[in-house]
């Protein structure tokens, strides 16, 4: 429930019909003899054996309004159920605040695969969001949401309470698949109904009552610069279970004057039910899907030009007339908003295929100088920007706007062109003409080689969770028909190797290898791994002349070593790992630069840095080339309400107990405002986000400083810490007016002395 579908983007009707989202079919897979796990609210108040209460302040995700806490009021068992109840509270001074109930079984009840059951009713009235969800228990074993998956079996608009959603999210960019069911007669709080999904490696499919409304068999999870996860992940892992009631948000609104407190609002759950089979087949493949190039017209145009290709767009209270006569687009905004697409224009859909190389044109000016932004989104996959937000300087004059981009994102059969007028500070007339979208070439993706990966590693898959068999990019030699498997066990990946017993073997008679390491001269770099074995035993390591065998024991160790490269070349990672009678585990490989912080100076683009963005705010980056040379630009649209819910960060940088390190960066930013930063415990696991060198807030103006400090790391060595530039809201206020940020020359690095 971090993040629902509110809006059907345009063309976006005809392709959820095509994905067969009004399909009812399986008969559940399940009997009583499949139960695995219940709780029946049987008791006189919650069982904290099951469940844990979730406390949150209000805003935390989706812009709701209810504060999560321990009350007995918002959560208790009465009669054999768990009720949830929102309360409205007016305040002294004549505010109003809400609290609610959310409740989990995070890491005391996790389940992979199953039908997960509950039997319950919701509240009804304006603003109310009830849910039935799950999320991953270790929510960072793929990447912060929606990386990790998140599995809605039940919310109901608590406007529109004949109708159930059932949704899948997951992906980086954002993508969700979503089905709805209506009731013929009556509705979901006035009485119980019974709500599922059954989850297979590859397969899941929501019920209502037992009627099978929706069922998904797509779906993937990556990181951006990464590989794409081998299938079925995200949903291959253990998921914990969540009931709760939001008060407003994004999708249902918010509470009005019709909106009542007290029994209406209630969420009622009779019990909660998980059934699974003994075991499940998780040798699934992810279905193929091909994606036909968009037709061109006789000029080699891409688009389509005619009124009814056209959608005009109005959002957030914008408002605009429109006219397409003769080829010409006319924009006559009236009133504005503080979004970009409060006017909007937008072509589509359009099917944008990988490995192609795209232009963009059309003429345009406005009745005075003014601006106005152009791109290729994608609204059925998370609203990436395959050309990316740009900035148009209109004047009076017509000018010709031209833009090239490549396509590096997976194919796209509903992409589309957008114009948007919205925000930009002026409600002057535009006119857009001679719109042409074109394809003019391809790029060689089999010739692209392997390059850095956005968090400075050399070497793909070092954790071994892509690609057939999970072994994506990796070259393997086995002359013994040794055993070569990578584990899925309880979320557990690691290589195995398991050579026979008894026979001759050498350490090459079976060679892990990855290839295309080019290093310069004399440069360090540090070679990472954990290993070890079912007995005692040694592997070997070797990259070009150099090796090592590491003596391996039954418990995980972790290894590493500093290699300088004699002469600038390209060498190969080799890892020897036969040994007779034994199994070898190998893991978390990373070849990178021996430094505190990696490009620092944004020489290799984004290659070590990654942007997180909360659902709360709207931000891209990309790295612009200078004078002076790169620098990493962050355009912020929206902060969102809190300073974390936008961050430049990269991870795992090794801070020393009792080392002093000095810490410095250059920052702009075209509106003057604040920004920090921090170095900080990884708090994903355990919620405890402690910046070791305590939180710098400085303030950015137009113009370039240099912003710099000196510190002791006074706590445990840590190697995992995560260095954070945040840019969210300043002092709890979210900023809402377009601004771009610059950040360059970072550097961490220790003070010798």
């Amino acid at each position: 429930m971090k993040l629902n579908l509110k809006k059907i983007a345009f063309g976006t009707i005809a392709f959820l019909m095509a994905s067969n989202i009004f399909a009812q079919g399986t008969p559940s897979a399940y009997t009583d003899a499949d139960l695995v796990w219940k709780d029946d609210f049987d008791g006189k108040k919650l069982n904290k054996k099951n469940w844990n209460y979730e406390i949150h302040e209000p805003g935390w995700v989706n812009n709701e309004l209810q504060s999560y806490g321990t009350s007995t009021k918002n959560t208790y068992v009465k009669d054999g159920c768990l009720v949830i109840q929102p309360i409205k509270k007016e305040n002294p001074n004549g505010t109003v605040s809400y609290t609610s109930g959310r409740v989990n079984t995070m890491d005391k009840h996790t389940f992979t695969y199953g039908r997960v059951e509950a039997r319950l009713k919701v509240p009804k009235g304006q603003g109310y969001l009830p849910a039935f969800w799950m999320m991953p228990n270790d929510e960072s074993f793929y990447g912060q949401w929606p990386k990790c998956g998140e599995i809605d079996i039940m919310e109901v608009l608590g406007h529109d309470t004949p109708t159930v959603y059932g949704t899948l999210h997951f992906g980086e960019p954002h993508s969700s698949a979503q089905g709805s069911y209506t009731l013929e007669s009556g509705n979901f709080a006035d009485e119980f109904h019974v709500f599922a999904v059954e989850w297979e490696p590859g397969e899941m499919r929501f019920y209502c009552d037992d009627v099978n409304y929706k069922t998904i068999n797509n779906w993937y999870t990556k990181r951006q610069g990464f590989g794409e996860v081998t299938f079925p992940a995200p949903f291959d892992q253990p998921f914990y279970i969540i009931f709760n009631v939001a008060v407003g948000g994004d999708w249902p609104g918010y509470p009005d004057e019709t909106t009542t407190f007290g029994e209406e609002a209630q969420m009622v759950v009779d019990y909660v039910k998980v059934y699974q089979k003994k075991e499940y087949n998780e040798d699934v493949d992810k279905p193929v899907i091909e994606v036909s190039a968009t037709a061109a017209d006789s000029s080699g145009n891409l688009l389509k030009t005619t009124d009814k290709d056209w959608g005009f767009l109005n959002f957030n209270g914008g408002a605009a007339n429109y006219s397409y006569k003769n080829e010409v687009l006319d924009i006559y905004p009236i009133k504005d908003a503080s979004v970009l697409h409060a006017i909007q224009v937008v072509n589509g859909p359009i099917a944008m295929i990988k490995g192609s190389i795209y232009r963009l044109s059309f003429d345009a000016y406005a009745d005075e100088a003014r601006t106005m932004i152009a791109c290729i989104s994608a609204p059925n996959a998370g609203w990436v920007r395959y050309l990316q937000d740009t900035t148009c300087k209109l004047t009076t004059e017509k000018q010709k706007f031209v833009f090239d981009f490549k396509m590096l994102d997976n194919s796209d059969p509903t992409a589309r062109l957008e114009f948007n007028c919205g925000n930009q500070g002026s409600l002057a007339p535009i006119h857009i003409s001679n719109v042409r979208l074109e394809k003019t070439g391809e790029i060689d993706l089999s010739a692209a080689g392997l390059n850095l990966l956005p968090d400075g590693n050399m070497i793909y898959n070092g954790q071994f969770q892509e690609g057939k068999g999970r072994l994506d990019k990796w070259k393997i030699d086995n002359k013994i028909d040794a055993q070569i498997k990578v584990s899925n066990d309880n979320g557990r990946r690691e290589l195995e190797v398991t050579t026979p017993e008894g026979i001759g073997i050498s350490f090459g008679d079976v060679n892990l290898s990855q290839d295309g390491l080019t290093l310069p001269a004399g440069k360090q770099y540090v070679l990472r791994f954990d290993a070890y074995a079912s007995r005692n035993c040694k592997m070997g390591v070797r990259i070009g002349n150099w090796k090592e065998f590491p003596a391996l024991t039954t418990k995980p160790q972790h290894f590493e070593y500093i290699y300088s490269a004699p002469k600038t070349n390209e060498y190969i990672l080799e890892f020897l790992l036969a040994n007779s009678g034994a199994t070898v585990y190998l893991d978390n490989v990373s070849f990178k630069e021996n430094s505190c912080l990696l490009n620092g100076e944004f020489d290799s683009g984004m290659a070590a840095w990654e942007l997180y963005s909360h659902q709360n705010a709207d931000v891209s980056a990309e790295v612009v080339e200078t004078e002076s040379g790169k620098e990493a630009a962050i355009t912020i649209n929206k902060t969102g309400n809190m300073d974390w819910m936008i961050q430049l960060k990269q991870n795992n940088i090794v801070l020393e107990k009792g080392k002093k390190y000095h810490v410095s960066l250059k920052a702009k930013s075209d509106k003057a405002r604040t920004i920090m930063w921090a170095l900080q415990r990884d708090g994903s696991k355990d919620d405890n986000w402690i910046p070791y060198s305590d939180t710098i807030r400085f303030n950015v103006t137009p113009e370039f400083q240099t912003f710099e400090k000196t510190f002791t790391m006074e706590n445990a060595t840590d190697e995992h810490v995560i260095f954070t530039i945040s840019m969210g809201a300043v002092s709890d206020k979210q900023i809402k007016e377009t601004h771009t940020v610059v950040i360059d020359s970072v550097v961490v690095e220790e003070v010798k002395e």
